[in-house]
């Protein structure tokens, strides 16, 4: 990316971090249920996928942002079309954080065909990568900025930076969903923990499930 795009991210980075969720790397891989190794691979280097903060610390747009590249890589696309694709959308959009926007599934028709590469019309068609780009962005809503605000990584869970500094929690508290299992854990009976949370028994499962394949 430009220079100058670089120093406006740093600006964007700077504001993110301040009262919003604030990850490690570890965390961020556990998120987004990658190793390590490949998200420092994402945000590392001269050509990085996707830069973060120099202090090597991620904010909640980047963690989504990582998602959704993690979603496209999932699907097939190739690293290069991943970066041609965020290049393309970050000087459409004019914003550090192409994949974090809530119109990446609509520009994303653009870039498709003029880039070519960025996926291959011959072999899935364009219905096919408008469909991949709406399932990448369905559990994600967003602000009257146009950038993610609360992501649900699964069911019954939700990330949202402005409560319990980004933690995944039960859907609509703030219920660390790690706190659930670490009770859980210890041999608290998920009936108990329900009641000292007022919470279902179905909320406190969904916890569970989340964080048992996290």
């Amino acid at each position: 990316m430009p220079t100058s795009s670089m120093s406006t991210r740093g600006a964007d980075i700077s504001n993110t971090l301040l009262g919003a969720g604030i990850y490690d790397l570890v965390d961020a891989a556990r998120l987004i249920r990658r190793q390590p190794e490949t998200v420092a691979r994402w945000t590392q280097g001269p050509k990085p996928l996707h830069a973060v903060n120099p202090s090597g610390y991620f904010s909640f747009l980047d963690v989504v942002s990582l998602h959704v590249i993690s979603e496209l890589r999932q699907r097939g696309v190739s690293l290069g079309d991943v970066r041609r694709g965020g290049e393309y959308l970050t000087s459409q959009l004019d914003t550090c954080y192409p994949y974090a926007h809530r119109r990446l599934g609509t520009v994303g028709r653009a870039f498709f065909g003029k880039l070519g590469a960025w996926y291959d019309i011959g072999k899935r068609g364009q219905g096919a990568f408008e469909t991949m780009i709406h399932e990448a962005l369905q559990p994600i809503e967003y602000g009257s900025n146009e950038l993610a605000a609360v992501w649900r990584p699964a069911a019954g869970v939700s990330i949202n930076p402005l409560i319990q500094t980004g933690s995944p929690c039960i859907d609509g508290t703030r219920v660390p969903t790690r706190v659930v299992a670490e009770m859980a854990a210890a041999g608290d009976p998920t009936a108990d923990i329900a009641v000292d949370f007022a919470l279902d028994i179905s909320q406190v499962k969904a916890a569970l499930d989340y964080e048992q394949v996290a």
